[in-house]
């Protein structure tokens, strides 16, 4: 009995999850950024996703350091939510001047009040991606499908201020103050004490600083398409086009978190013997799913862009394939390193992240340069398919030198074939 309410309670968990972010999504992209680019036009609105871009890089990747560290310091059993507000403050003051950055370099006419919008804007998200540890510290999943509502209701409620004065940042903010509102009050994480440092602040602060540098440079790295577009072109719409023709493929991509901590969690639980013959089979069928997604996002992209977003239809068809496809096999070798995981060293991750950024940054914006969208788009999916090989072959060379030093089977003798086998109970 005690058994059924646990995973009864881990269903209820995973749906709320699940819920909260499919209906995020859903008003963002079947009610908010249509309306954005509707009002805008084209060119406008390919100006605000590059300054999104700049916000998510601020927000998310700074947001999710201070989020994930907190949580890792927290199972150690200590009160150190002062030490994670101070760094809070820190992130803070150094947006407003990120935020003159992006006013400056990718806002067509720049203005001192534009900046303090964007620096609002920065500093409201960085806040709400840190707040939701709130309730992922508390495994109060209820609290977080309320959180993201807040969100989603903040965004919709801001929209008739867009509607009116054209400032789409209104909105965002709104959602964004919305939800950490939701979290300060119902929450505890915004409670006295608010600045005490703690004894453990060094050892927070470098969890912290570490976290940020792999979080920050990631997420430049997922937004680099609209930067790189914007820096080289200045053109808005051609921003809008690529970031319109890969649309269903990033959001197929958001997938990757759910999937691969359910995949952490089987994979953990597993005490047998880890094959060849599973990581090859896993990885073909990794590679097929992703084809055959490439194919069903590129079916969708004709479907969805055209509704949606009836005035770039055209411009946005001729990549529809290649856009998406990219975005896919991006959300596959994360995968595929995860799976790597449970058997290689962690510091391999480390390298890969590295060698890749290395490669995006080599590679993409050379084509880009030369063959703009298509240069764009071909770049991205050439350096994730070199990802995807150089993960495959780390795989298969840490999993052949783990079964020479450890041949016989471990734990119970069963190993992976177990689940490929006709007849198996896995």
């Amino acid at each position: 009995m005690g058994k059924k309410r646990k995973y009864t309670r881990v269903a209820s968990d995973m749906i709320f999850s699940i819920a909260a972010v499919v209906i995020l999504n859903a008003v963002i992209q079947l009610f908010i950024y249509p309306s954005f680019n509707r009002k805008l036009g084209p060119e406008a609105y390919g100006e605000a996703i590059t300054v999104m871009s700049m916000v998510a890089v601020m927000g998310i990747g700074f947001g999710i350091a201070a989020n994930y560290s907190r949580m890792v310091m927290s199972t150690k059993k200590r009160d150190v939510k002062g030490d994670y507000n101070i760094f809070l403050l820190m992130i803070w003051a150094l947006c407003v001047p990120v935020a003159f950055f992006t006013a400056k370099v990718f806002v067509s006419e720049f203005s001192v009040l534009n900046a303090l919008f964007i620096a609002l804007l920065m500093i409201s998200t960085v806040t709400r991606y840190y707040s939701d540890a709130e309730f992922k510290l508390n495994i109060n999943y209820k609290g977080y499908f309320v959180y993201n509502i807040c969100i989603a209701a903040g965004y919709s409620l801001g929209m008739p201020i867009f509607f009116k004065s054209g400032n789409w940042m209104i909105p965002m903010i709104i959602g964004e103050i919305a939800a950490v509102v939701y979290t300060a009050i119902r929450g505890s994480l915004y409670h006295r004490p608010l600045l005490k440092k703690s004894e453990y602040f060094r050892e927070d602060f470098k969890s912290f600083g570490v976290l940020s540098c792999s979080y920050v440079a990631d997420t430049l790295i997922q937004n680099a398409d609209r930067l790189l577009l914007n820096a080289m072109f200045s053109d808005g719409t051609m921003v809008t086009t690529f970031y319109n023709a890969a649309l269903i493929g990033k959001v197929i991509a958001l997938l990757t978190t759910s999937l691969n901590t359910v995949l952490i969690g089987y994979l953990s639980k597993f005490d047998g013997k880890f094959t060849k013959k599973f990581y090859n089979f896993i990885t073909v069928g990794l590679f097929a799913i992703g084809v055959v997604a490439a194919l069903a996002c590129t079916v969708v992209s004709h479907i969805f862009i055209r509704l949606m977003y009836p005035d770039t239809y055209e411009a946005c068809k001729p990549y529809f394939f290649i856009a998406n496809a990219g975005q896919v096999l991006y959300f596959i070798s994360s995968t595929i390193m995860i799976v790597v995981l449970r058997f290689a060293d962690e510091k391999y991750q480390m390298q890969m992240n590295v060698l890749y950024t290395v490669l995006y940054l080599v590679v993409v914006p050379v084509c880009t340069y030369f063959f703009q969208i298509w240069g764009l788009a071909f770049g991205i999916l050439a350096v994730n398919f070199i990802k995807f090989l150089i993960v495959y072959l780390i795989g298969l060379w840490q999993l052949g030198k783990k079964n020479r030093l450890e041949p016989q089977d471990n734990g119970n003798g069963e190993d992976f074939d177990a689940f490929v086998r006709p007849g198996s109970e896995g």
